[in-house]
Parts: structure tokens; C-alpha cells; sequence
């Protein structure tokens, strides 16, 4: 009996589409991109609550 070869067929992965418009709104106004990544590395820290308000 000849040897059965499984293929495995994987879905093809790429990351998230990336947020088009807060790129393009922080590429044009510098101070909403200095807020927007001070804020993006606080959520990624895990800090729930903004302390600036």
C-alpha cells in the first residue's frame, strides 16, 4: 500500500489592516500623532485610566 501524503492547506496570514485614517491624521498634525502615540504606549503598558485629564 503506497504512502498517503497529507497536505495541509494553511490559511494564508498577513497582520490587521492598519487604521488608515489615524495614520494619515497623524502624519499631517504633529501634535495629535505626539498624543495619539503617548496614549497608544499607555494602553499597551496596561494603564486603563489617563491620568492628564
Amino acid at each position: 500500500m503506497p504512502k498517503r501524503r497529507n497536505y495541509q492547506e494553511k490559511e494564508e496570514r498577513r497582520p490587521p489592516d492598519s487604521p488608515d485614517g489615524l495614520v494619515v491624521a497623524a502624519a499631517n498634525n504633529k501634535p495629535f500623532a505626539e498624543r495619539f502615540i503617548g496614549v497608544f504606549r499607555l494602553a499597551k503598558a496596561g494603564v486603563k485610566k489617563d491620568g492628564r485629564r
